[in-house]
């Protein structure tokens, strides 16, 4: 809803409330990320390479800011590419 209707349907107490409440168990989208997060860092460093880097839930939420994007998604590939090296078989 926009915030007009918002403040026009609560007061500013209410509000205040709510806001408290959001610094103390935050909801949304962030957390949902967080929480998608978790479980794939725990799924990924459960199959990496012994000596592969761990991955934190931050490496799998798309909208964290960093300082390149770019860097991180060559990071990331690469990264996937060492958590799987020890299960493909070498040639030759």
């Amino acid at each position: 809803m926009p915030v007009r209707e918002l403040l026009a349907r609560i007061g500013s107490d209410e509000l205040t409330e709510w806001m408290a409440f959001y610094q103390l168990e935050p909801f949304g989208d962030m957390r949902a990320d967080l929480r998608s997060g978790v479980i794939a860092s725990t799924f990924a460093n459960a199959n990496r390479a012994k000596h592969a880097r761990a991955f934190s839930p931050e490496d799998f939420m798309p909208f964290v800011e960093r300082a390149n994007p770019r860097d991180d998604a060559r990071l990331n590939v690469a990264r996937f590419k060492a958590m799987f090296a020890h299960k493909v078989k070498k040639h030759g």
